[in-house]
């Protein structure tokens, strides 16, 4: 299986060759030779609050629940996260058990508690997006271009239907057993030995928290509070997203209208979602850089461009990632050799005294 992986990724890296090739790697080099470092800098700061407000936006959500987190867990948990989903083709769905059982490792809160503000933070992130999707199919249908306004429909009514039937998996008990245990295989492909180890603690969370979590869950969803407020944090986050790109094309001297941009983010979500290569990885940059040439950008700045957005929203984010995830099971891996000898301790004091 990881010979797979590694081969699509290698895949999407030829990708990635091929459409500098496309735009000309002269042209691409003598773009980033004159970019401005000012406006790079502030789409990385983008970036930075875009974290900062998923993150107030999940600790809203596990506030209504009673569940305290410190601001760096959550970050840490939101890096693993992404860490995961990046490395997972298709739906990217690997990230959130792995996410919540960091929080819950950390806090030694339940993992139905935690598994339903996940699922709610998820929730969250579709709302604005199915907007955004109206709103650059608006955008599109005005600047006369029918392949693209027939492809954002299409993908509207895709994401209207992912999002009621997120909802409606989400308050059956049978249906959320089933998607948990998915996305338990999702985990045992990244990571098979630590799966296969905790399989049977994984059946019985599942039988125990399942029930905890259709109440959390419901919960949440009545919290006016919690919802109104996680939503606004939602909405900030993706004007943030779209924020990130405004400030690459102007850092390459090639200022571009929001809603364009909006389009062709839109765009790229639906592809990373039903992608082979995980995270997307070279697909999304032909994707991405493919319809900006239909919006009347040069090819040479469509790709430029699209290459610097991703190394702020993909690459970057992955190698953080990775060095929480190391970090966390270094830790996970000392706790479990302490807890073992405090155990052995324990068994043999009884004999010490005889």
């Amino acid at each position: 299986m990881e010979w797979k992986k590694y081969s699509l990724l290698g895949v999407g890296l030829l990708i990635i060759i091929l459409l500098l090739w496309w735009a000309g790697t002269g042209d691409v080099l003598k773009i980033l030779k004159t970019a401005r470092q000012d406006y790079f800098l502030l789409a990385v700061l983008a970036y930075v609050l875009a974290v900062i407000m998923w993150a107030l936006r999940w600790r809203v959500l596990l506030k209504s629940l009673g569940i305290k987190v410190p601001m760096k867990t959550i970050v840490g948990g939101l890096f693993v996260g992404i860490f995961i989903n990046n490395v997972t083709p298709g739906a990217r769905g690997g990230g959130e058990p792995v996410r919540m059982y960091y929080v819950s490792k950390r806090t030694g809160e339940p993992y139905g508690h935690v598994f339903a503000t996940i699922m709610m933070d998820r929730i969250m992130d579709v709302i604005p997006v199915v907007v955004m999707l109206l709103l650059a199919t608006v955008h599109v249908y005005r600047l006369g271009s029918f392949t693209l306004t027939l492809t954002i429909f299409l993908l509207d009514v895709v994401f209207a239907a992912i999002t009621l039937a997120t909802v409606g998996i989400l308050l059956s008990e049978r249906r959320t057993k089933r998607i948990l245990h998915w996305l338990y295989r999702q985990f045992g492909r990244i990571m098979p030995k630590k799966a296969m180890k905790y399989e049977e603690r994984f059946i019985r969370a599942v039988e125990v928290d399942v029930p905890r979590f259709q109440e959390n869950f419901k919960l949440l969803m009545r919290h006016k509070v919690a919802f109104t407020l996680s939503l606004l944090y939602s909405f900030a986050f993706w004007f943030l997203v779209l924020l990130r790109s405004y400030f690459i094309f102007i850092s390459i001297n090639s200022p571009i209208g929001l809603p364009d941009v909006m389009v062709v983010q839109m765009i790229g979500i639906v592809v990373g979602m039903f992608s082979v290569i995980p995270g997307g990885a070279g697909l999304i940059e032909a994707i991405n850089s493919a319809v900006y040439v239909l919006l009347g950008i040069d090819k040479e700045i469509a790709v430029t461009a699209t290459l610097l957005e991703r190394l702020i929203s993909y690459w970057a984010p992955t190698a953080i990632g990775a060095g929480v995830m190391t970090h966390f099971g270094i830790k996970v891996s000392q706790d479990r050799k302490l807890e073992a000898k405090d155990d052995k301790d324990i068994n043999d004091e009884p004999q010490q005294q005889v």
